[in-house]
């Protein structure tokens, strides 16, 4: 849902204002009493009104809905009610008749009336196993009274006011499910209104406010999308709609005509081809009857038409009732099986605000888009329901609704039989965001040629063994672009049958994968990051102690040392100073150096491939650069923290310190620089930076002409193995180097890495790598580093031996390098590199440009400044109307032209002088050539031949013959 009110959102050009009054609202209709005799509701004057609105609900007697688990015929059905109630003594029951155009379909509930020992009854019916749920038929009465709630005066109003009056109708939806139009916002006639302040309540129409005229001059009238009306119905020969696909009738009355007006209002709002335009004019409508006159339903009527709308493949539904009842088992059932066929549905959130936690049912599920209302001032309006769900208490937060928000004040839609009328309220807002999304369901911009998709998978998938991995990469062509591209993977799975399988063959299921990302445009070198994940290990499976030998409770390194694991923070940092951070997840020599700035490589474990080594020089040569980040190794440390696993009955001892310092050597030894197995541990202060050195090691080496940076720290290597304190000045710690090629890249040393680590960090140090960033990515030398006090001569390391590898260490076990071998562990082959390939676009959808443009708020917009995209090309020809016809004009092709109906009558007069003139030059030319031509001697008619023939074969057979 969220998907979808984005590109709603982003297709309409910015808000989508409500206003209305606070009243409650009132049914489906709820402003229009038209069972009563609209004449008598009429008066010369009219003033503001106000709905007063009484509710009862109560159960329909012996009637109930009994669901069953799956969807059944008739025959069926009827079986499974009279097997469950065999073995009730003297039931009196039978099966509700249904006469509807789903009855000819199979379905998964029955109504059943049972007459005595209806408790009995119920409880065996619970218990049959085809028989999911048995729930009461409900119905509510509610009865409205229309007061004039005007103080100040009487308002014009098209010379018409409403008179009080009293209704009663009814509806069937349990617990106060009802229509969500504003008492308030009664209906207005058509014609010319000269209240100022009425004027200002009734904006233009509301599919030109958020700029559909735009769409429709692009050719996206909404055609090809299925759009259903859950109303009171519609007229036949209604002259605003010309793509009515199917009418269908849910209710007791032999009618398929609405007889209120509501249902042809909302339907207008969504479809309306003229006057008062809707959003989707050549989309298809079904509209669905399932309110009488008297605004009574029952639920079995909306299951029923619900499950047909499924059979039909319907795209959109609108539906502009709303109840607290969350807990109403058949209808919210039905709904989230509606939703999973790919239904969108749209309902109105309702009018219980302002308080919190007044959600109405449908709208406060999850995958119904709940609609709620703003004023003109863009804040959420007073009548909205707001708040999170409360299905979830007491155990867990609900959800935030309502998902969306739109204009439901004095909105314009299709009268009852003509011309247009005005109402207010969520039931006016619902139709509104339905219309819009019924007009983006097939011009979406989804981008999704813009990503390249490959699929991996092992040979053989099975549960619980196997992989399945989807690559995402932007495509060549979206280099510079930016913006969110999506749509879908489609995965096809097959297994081979059964043995005790009746069909032959492998069986086949496919799934489809939603895929949506965010692109930017290809950041520049110095702003690329890549981290080296292939090189870092992690418990399980081996033994790979903690970074920080402190932490005594946390002897193992489990965090995975990722970028959204342990070195998050690092990683958000990063985000936030503007880099782009991505993840190196096979060896170096699988990457394209020329993108990136800079190569990060943290707490390292893993050995490396003699041809990584190679090609990091050669790329350094060429300009990438290098951070390492290291930790402590010490062989005799690594035996000192061995321990005694009682669950295995072994002793467990490190194959590698908190980073594998032998390898990290062999990787740099190339311009002369290493880390030694000295373990430092203490405090200091860098550039006026507070920091904590956590059992980190030293540089032993590092080239001439290099920035080192020294610190006293205290030998915590000592500690550990003779429980001594000793004190270390100058031991070297950070050092920088610019590699003396040409164009070459630098390289940044630092002997601990759990200032940048979230496991156990006491200090960070993020100001650091941002200083080593501007180094190794645009060759900016930090000042506070280059002019330190701290700054000592780079080390030879010709004083004490470079560690080694533990003797007899296990690592070649969880190496991805090293193998198995007599005497030391080998190198093995290098593996391929991960050829990925690509599959082909299908295309879902035709791109529109979205050349939109934003309104203004709706009360500070002058029409006469806002210059409308030009229409006039597009304007079709008129016709004279048939007989019986309507007075308004029929527009082919789905083309909305903006203001067409106000200057039909100034072109009529024209049209008919040219088709005169034409006529009449017609006319004179046939007369002239027929004067100016000689005349001619009529031809003699000659016989058929065959008619010769006959005369001359007559006389000898006597026989006439047969052609």
């Amino acid at each position: 849902m969220i998907i979808r009110l984005c590109l709603l959102v982003a297709f309409l050009g910015g808000r989508l204002p409500l206003v209305g009054t606070e009243e409650d609202s009132g049914p489906f209709s709820t402003p229009f009493p038209s069972p009563l005799n609209a004449d008598a509701l009429l008066s010369p004057n009219c003033s503001q009104l106000t709905l007063k609105l009484d509710f009862s609900t109560k159960v329909v007697k012996h009637e109930y809905i009994v669901a069953f688990n799956g969807y059944f015929t008739a025959k069926a059905r009827s079986d499974f009610i009279s097997s469950a109630l065999r073995d009730v003594d003297a039931v009196n029951w039978r099966i509700v008749r249904r006469d509807n155009p789903a009855s000819d379909y199979p379905s998964d509930f029955e109504v059943v009336e049972i007459r005595q020992d209806a408790r009995s009854s119920l409880l065996t019916l619970q218990d049959h196993p085809y028989i999911k749920r048995v729930t009461p038929q409900r119905m509510v009465l509610r009865s409205l009274k229309l007061t004039d709630s005007g103080t100040d005066g009487a308002s014009p109003c098209n010379d018409t006011r409403w008179m009080q009056k009293w209704q009663s109708w009814q509806s069937s939806r349990p617990l106060r499910r009802t229509s969500l139009s504003l008492g308030s916002g009664f209906w207005h006639a058509t014609g010319r209104h000269s209240s100022r302040r009425l004027l200002r309540a009734i904006p233009r129409h509301v599919a030109q406010i958020l700029q559909a005229d735009v769409l429709w001059q692009m050719g996206f009238t909404g055609s090809g999308v299925k759009v259903a009306v859950f109303d009171t119905g519609l007229s036949e020969k209604h002259p605003h709609f010309k793509n009515v696909k199917e009418r269908t009738n849910w209710t007791n009355e032999k009618t398929l005509d609405d007889g209120l007006g509501h249902g042809t209002f909302v339907a207008g709002v969504i479809a309306s081809m003229r006057e008062c335009q809707g959003f989707a004019p050549d989309s298809e409508l079904h509209i669905f009857r399932v309110f009488t006159n008297n605004q009574v339903s029952y639920t079995s009527w909306f299951l029923d038409a619900f499950n047909y709308a499924i059979l039909k493949k319907i795209d959109v539904l609108n539906l502009s009732i709303g109840g607290p009842d969350f807990m109403d088992h058949p209808f919210v059932d039905k709904v989230w099986e509606l939703t999973a066929n790919k239904v969108i549905m749209v309902s109105a959130i309702g009018n219980d605000g302002p308080l919190y936690g007044t959600l109405n049912n449908p709208a406060d599920q999850m995958d119904v888009i709940g609609v709620g209302g703003i004023d003109f001032e863009d804040n959420i309006a007073r009548f909205s329901s707001r708040g999170m769900t409360t299905w979830e208490l007491p155990g867990g937060y609900g959800r935030v609704k309502p998902d969306i928000v739109t204009y439901g004040s004095g909105v314009r839609g299709s009268g009852l039989k003509e011309g247009c009328r005005s109402l207010s309220g969520t039931s006016v807002a619902s139709p509104v965001v339905a219309g819009a999304v019924t007009l983006l369901a097939r011009i979406v911009d989804k981008n999704g040629d813009y990503v390249d998709v490959a699929v991996s998978y092992s040979p053989v998938l099975w549960p619980w063994a196997g992989y399945l991995a989807v690559s995402i990469s932007v495509a060549k062509k979206a280099a510079s672009w930016e913006g969110i591209a999506q749509g879908h993977v489609m995965v096809t799975v097959a297994s081979p049958a059964e043995n005790d399988s009746e069909i032959g063959g492998e069986m086949t299921s496919t799934v489809k994968l939603p895929v949506k990302v965010k692109i930017v445009p290809t950041p520049p070198r110095s702003k690329r990051i890549l981290w080296d994940q292939y090189h870092n290990l992690r418990y399980p499976p081996g033994y790979f102690p903690r970074d920080n030998l402190r932490m005594k409770n946390d002897p193992l390194d489990w965090n995975g040392d990722h970028i959204h694991t342990n070195f998050r923070d690092m990683y958000q940092h990063l985000r936030s100073m503007g880099y782009f951070v991505e993840v190196l997840g096979a060896p170096i020599t699988c990457f394209d150096a020329s993108q990136y700035g800079t190569l990060l490589m943290v707490d390292s474990e893993e050995e490396y491939f003699p041809e990584e080594i190679t090609k990091l020089r050669r790329d350094i040569d060429n300009g990438l650069s290098l951070i390492i980040f290291s930790d402590w190794y010490n062989t005799s440390v690594m035996r000192k923290v061995k321990f005694y696993d009682e669950n295995t009955r072994q002793w467990w001892m490190p194959d590698t310190g908190g980073a594998n310092v032998p390898a990290l050597n062999d990787l740099i030894s190339v311009w002369g620089m290493a880390f030694s197995d000295g373990l430092y541990e203490g405090d200091f202060t860098m550039s006026d930076h507070e920091m904590y050195y956590a059992s980190g090691c030293s540089i032993a080496r590092f080239p001439e002409g290099g920035i080192v940076i020294a610190q006293t720290l205290k030998d915590q290597g000592l500690e550990v193995l003779k429980q001594e304190t000793a004190v270390v000045e100058n031991v070297p710690v950070l050092g920088l180097y610019q590699t003396p090629s040409e164009g070459g890249g630098r390289i940044a040393l630092y002997g601990d890495s759990n200032c940048i680590d979230d496991s156990h960090r006491q200090k960070d140090c993020f100001w650091l790598l941002d200083a080593l960033l501007q180094y190794t990515s645009y060759s900016m030398s930090p000042p506070s580093l280059t002019h330190s006090k701290n700054r000592v001569a780079p080390p030879t390391g010709t004083d004490r031996p470079l560690p080694q590898r533990l003797e007899g260490n296990h690592l070649y076990r969880y190496s991805k390098v090293l193998e198995a071998h007599l005497g030391d562990p080998k190198p093995r082959p290098l593996p391929a590199c991960p050829h990925l390939s690509w599959a082909k676009p299908q295309p879902l959808n035709e791109t529109a440009p979205s050349n939109l443009w934003k309104h203004q708020k709706l009360l500070s917009v002058d029409m006469d400044k806002v210059v409308l995209p030009d229409v006039r090309p597009y304007r079709p020809q008129v016709r004279p109307l048939s007989p019986g016809e309507s007075g308004a004009w029929d527009i082919p092709g789905g083309i909305m032209p903006g203001r067409y109906n106000q200057e039909v009558g100034q072109t009529i007069p024209m049209f008919a002088f040219l088709g005169a003139m034409v006529v009449l030059s017609f006319f004179v030319v046939q007369l002239t050539k027929a004067k100016s031509k000689p005349k001619r001697r009529k031809p003699r008619v000659k016989r058929p031949l065959y008619l010769q023939q006959q005369q001359q074969q007559t006389p000898q057979s006597g026989k006439n013959p047969t052609v």
